[in-house]
Protein backbone atom coordinates (compact mmCIF):
# COMPACT_ATOMS: atom_id res chain seq x y z
CA UNK A 1 0.00 0.00 0.00
CA UNK A 2 1.02 3.38 -0.75
CA UNK A 3 1.21 6.88 1.13
CA UNK A 4 -2.55 7.89 1.45
CA UNK A 5 -2.61 11.07 -0.82
CA UNK A 6 -4.56 13.69 1.59
CA UNK A 7 -5.90 13.56 4.88
CA UNK A 8 -8.84 14.86 6.26
CA UNK A 9 -9.47 17.58 8.62
CA UNK A 10 -10.24 14.71 11.77
CA UNK A 11 -7.27 12.55 10.38
CA UNK A 12 -4.86 15.40 11.41
CA UNK A 13 -3.05 13.79 14.16
CA UNK A 14 0.34 11.81 13.60
CA UNK A 15 2.51 10.34 16.16
CA UNK A 16 6.24 10.85 16.62
CA UNK A 17 8.71 8.38 16.04
CA UNK A 18 9.62 6.84 19.09
CA UNK A 19 11.91 3.42 19.51
CA UNK A 20 9.50 1.03 21.82
CA UNK A 21 12.46 -1.44 21.95
CA UNK A 22 13.16 -2.99 25.24
CA UNK A 23 16.03 -5.12 26.27
CA UNK A 24 14.84 -8.53 26.41
CA UNK A 25 16.39 -11.54 26.04
CA UNK A 26 14.98 -12.58 22.67
CA UNK A 27 16.03 -16.43 22.35
CA UNK A 28 12.81 -18.46 22.41
CA UNK A 29 14.58 -21.43 24.45
CA UNK A 30 14.56 -21.69 28.43
CA UNK A 31 16.41 -23.75 30.34
CA UNK A 32 13.52 -25.87 32.38
CA UNK A 33 9.73 -25.70 31.48
CA UNK A 34 7.23 -23.07 33.53
CA UNK A 35 6.54 -24.42 36.90
CA UNK A 36 3.11 -25.28 35.97
CA UNK A 37 3.26 -26.49 32.88
CA UNK A 38 1.32 -29.78 32.36
CA UNK A 39 1.52 -32.51 29.63
CA UNK A 40 0.10 -33.41 26.45
CA UNK A 41 -0.07 -35.65 23.78
CA UNK A 42 -0.69 -34.35 20.01
CA UNK A 43 -3.17 -35.87 17.60
CA UNK A 44 -2.78 -32.83 15.24
CA UNK A 45 -1.43 -29.92 14.24
CA UNK A 46 -4.60 -27.38 12.23
CA UNK A 47 -2.25 -24.61 11.14
CA UNK A 48 0.60 -22.22 12.40
CA UNK A 49 -1.08 -21.74 15.74
CA UNK A 50 -3.71 -24.20 16.12
CA UNK A 51 -3.68 -27.79 16.92
CA UNK A 52 -5.81 -30.85 18.55
CA UNK A 53 -4.65 -33.04 21.31
CA UNK A 54 -5.26 -36.91 21.65
CA UNK A 55 -8.46 -36.16 23.61
CA UNK A 56 -9.83 -33.90 21.01
CA UNK A 57 -9.60 -30.77 22.78
CA UNK A 58 -8.55 -27.60 20.50
CA UNK A 59 -5.73 -25.62 21.37
CA UNK A 60 -4.74 -21.99 19.71
CA UNK A 61 -1.80 -20.49 20.67
CA UNK A 62 -1.18 -17.54 22.53
CA UNK A 63 0.00 -14.23 21.63
CA UNK A 64 0.23 -14.48 18.05
CA UNK A 65 -1.69 -15.13 14.83
CA UNK A 66 0.23 -16.85 11.52
CA UNK A 67 -1.26 -16.81 8.01
CA UNK A 68 -4.50 -18.37 7.37
CA UNK A 69 -4.54 -21.48 5.26
CA UNK A 70 -8.21 -21.49 4.19
CA UNK A 71 -7.43 -17.98 2.29
CA UNK A 72 -4.41 -19.19 1.00
CA UNK A 73 -2.35 -16.29 2.21
CA UNK A 74 1.36 -16.34 1.75
CA UNK A 75 3.50 -18.37 4.45
CA UNK A 76 0.38 -20.28 6.35
CA UNK A 77 1.58 -23.74 4.60
CA UNK A 78 5.10 -22.88 6.31
CA UNK A 79 3.41 -21.61 9.70
CA UNK A 80 1.65 -25.14 9.61
CA UNK A 81 4.97 -26.91 8.70
CA UNK A 82 7.10 -24.96 11.46
CA UNK A 83 4.31 -26.28 14.22
CA UNK A 84 3.48 -29.33 12.74
CA UNK A 85 7.44 -30.55 13.15
CA UNK A 86 7.54 -29.61 16.38
CA UNK A 87 4.12 -30.90 17.93
CA UNK A 88 2.29 -33.30 15.38
CA UNK A 89 1.75 -36.46 17.05
CA UNK A 90 4.40 -35.87 19.96
CA UNK A 91 4.02 -34.67 23.55
CA UNK A 92 3.78 -31.41 24.63
CA UNK A 93 3.43 -28.97 27.47
CA UNK A 94 1.04 -25.80 27.91
CA UNK A 95 0.97 -23.14 30.24
CA UNK A 96 -2.12 -21.04 30.82
CA UNK A 97 -2.71 -17.21 31.47
CA UNK A 98 -5.69 -15.38 31.53
CA UNK A 99 -8.96 -17.46 30.82
CA UNK A 100 -7.62 -20.93 29.80
CA UNK A 101 -10.34 -21.14 26.92
CA UNK A 102 -12.24 -18.23 24.26
CA UNK A 103 -15.30 -18.14 23.08
CA UNK A 104 -15.13 -20.83 21.32
CA UNK A 105 -14.09 -23.30 23.70
CA UNK A 106 -10.32 -23.58 22.62
CA UNK A 107 -7.73 -23.57 25.03
CA UNK A 108 -5.25 -20.50 25.19
CA UNK A 109 -2.02 -21.45 25.95
CA UNK A 110 1.76 -21.32 25.22
CA UNK A 111 3.01 -24.58 23.73
CA UNK A 112 6.47 -26.00 25.08
CA UNK A 113 8.49 -28.40 23.64
CA UNK A 114 12.15 -30.03 24.25
CA UNK A 115 14.59 -27.94 22.31
CA UNK A 116 15.52 -29.46 18.79
CA UNK A 117 18.77 -28.21 19.33
CA UNK A 118 19.23 -30.42 22.05
CA UNK A 119 19.52 -29.01 25.64
CA UNK A 120 16.30 -26.84 27.13
CA UNK A 121 12.84 -26.26 26.30
CA UNK A 122 10.79 -24.26 22.93
CA UNK A 123 8.57 -22.02 23.63
CA UNK A 124 6.63 -22.27 20.32
CA UNK A 125 4.76 -19.21 20.34
CA UNK A 126 7.78 -17.18 20.87
CA UNK A 127 9.74 -19.49 18.15
CA UNK A 128 7.12 -18.67 15.41
CA UNK A 129 7.25 -15.18 15.67
CA UNK A 130 11.00 -15.49 16.08
CA UNK A 131 10.89 -17.25 12.49
CA UNK A 132 8.78 -14.75 10.57
CA UNK A 133 5.81 -16.75 10.49
CA UNK A 134 3.25 -15.24 12.55
CA UNK A 135 2.64 -11.55 14.03
CA UNK A 136 2.10 -11.17 17.56
CA UNK A 137 -1.48 -11.27 18.57
CA UNK A 138 -3.63 -10.65 21.92
CA UNK A 139 -7.79 -10.88 20.83
CA UNK A 140 -9.04 -8.30 23.53
CA UNK A 141 -5.70 -6.30 24.16
CA UNK A 142 -5.02 -8.21 27.25
CA UNK A 143 -1.42 -8.14 27.72
CA UNK A 144 0.99 -11.11 27.86
CA UNK A 145 3.48 -11.56 30.49
CA UNK A 146 6.35 -11.73 27.31
CA UNK A 147 3.93 -9.46 25.50
CA UNK A 148 7.19 -6.66 25.38
CA UNK A 149 9.53 -10.00 23.71
CA UNK A 150 6.83 -10.99 21.66
CA UNK A 151 7.03 -7.21 19.77
CA UNK A 152 11.09 -7.20 20.23
CA UNK A 153 11.18 -11.13 18.87
CA UNK A 154 8.95 -9.31 15.56
CA UNK A 155 10.49 -6.21 15.30
CA UNK A 156 14.21 -8.39 14.57
CA UNK A 157 12.50 -10.50 12.21
CA UNK A 158 10.89 -7.87 10.26
CA UNK A 159 14.62 -6.21 10.32
CA UNK A 160 16.32 -8.92 9.48
CA UNK A 161 13.13 -10.21 6.52
CA UNK A 162 12.54 -13.54 7.69
CA UNK A 163 9.93 -15.49 6.79
CA UNK A 164 6.88 -13.23 5.85
CA UNK A 165 8.98 -9.94 6.39
CA UNK A 166 10.86 -10.98 2.98
CA UNK A 167 9.48 -8.41 1.15
CA UNK A 168 7.74 -5.91 3.81
CA UNK A 169 7.57 -2.29 2.68
CA UNK A 170 5.76 0.01 5.50
CA UNK A 171 3.06 1.94 4.57
CA UNK A 172 0.66 4.49 6.12
CA UNK A 173 -1.83 3.01 8.56
CA UNK A 174 -4.67 4.49 10.39
CA UNK A 175 -5.95 3.70 14.01
CA UNK A 176 -8.34 4.93 16.96
CA UNK A 177 -7.19 6.34 19.82
CA UNK A 178 -7.51 2.91 21.96
CA UNK A 179 -7.94 0.49 19.47
CA UNK A 180 -5.59 -2.27 19.45
CA UNK A 181 -5.48 -3.01 15.34
CA UNK A 182 -4.57 -0.51 12.64
CA UNK A 183 -6.09 0.19 9.50
CA UNK A 184 -6.49 1.27 5.93
CA UNK A 185 -8.21 4.32 5.25
CA UNK A 186 -11.01 2.98 3.33
CA UNK A 187 -11.55 -0.20 6.02
CA UNK A 188 -15.37 -0.16 7.35
CA UNK A 189 -14.65 -1.05 11.15
CA UNK A 190 -13.00 2.94 11.04
CA UNK A 191 -15.89 4.92 8.75
CA UNK A 192 -16.94 6.54 11.41
CA UNK A 193 -14.47 6.99 13.43
CA UNK A 194 -13.06 10.22 14.35
CA UNK A 195 -9.66 11.85 15.57
CA UNK A 196 -7.84 8.80 14.08
CA UNK A 197 -3.72 8.56 13.87
CA UNK A 198 -1.87 8.09 11.09
CA UNK A 199 1.18 6.66 11.24
CA UNK A 200 3.34 3.74 9.48
CA UNK A 201 2.60 0.15 9.78
CA UNK A 202 6.10 -1.02 11.59
CA UNK A 203 5.67 1.69 13.99
CA UNK A 204 1.99 0.32 14.99
CA UNK A 205 3.38 -2.79 14.91
CA UNK A 206 5.95 -1.87 17.61
CA UNK A 207 3.52 -0.51 19.60
CA UNK A 208 1.71 -3.70 19.74
CA UNK A 209 -0.81 -3.26 17.59
CA UNK A 210 -1.94 -5.73 14.64
CA UNK A 211 -3.44 -5.08 11.48
CA UNK A 212 -6.90 -5.31 10.83
CA UNK A 213 -8.04 -9.25 9.78
CA UNK A 214 -10.84 -7.24 7.50
CA UNK A 215 -9.03 -4.89 5.19
CA UNK A 216 -5.21 -5.70 6.12
CA UNK A 217 -6.11 -9.74 5.44
CA UNK A 218 -3.61 -9.91 2.23
CA UNK A 219 -1.15 -7.28 3.39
Amino acid sequence: MGCFQSTPQDIIQTTPAKSTSKKHDISPIYDALPSKAQEYEVRNVYDGDTLTLIDQRRVRFLGIDTPELKEKQAFAEEAKAYTRNLCHKKNIWLTFEHEEKDHYGRLLAFVWVKAPQGKGYLCVNEGIIAEGLATAYTPGGKKLHNWDKLIDMQKRARETKRGMWVNFNDYSVLKTSNGSAFHQRNCKHISKSRNLVQLKASEAMDKGLHPCRTCLADK
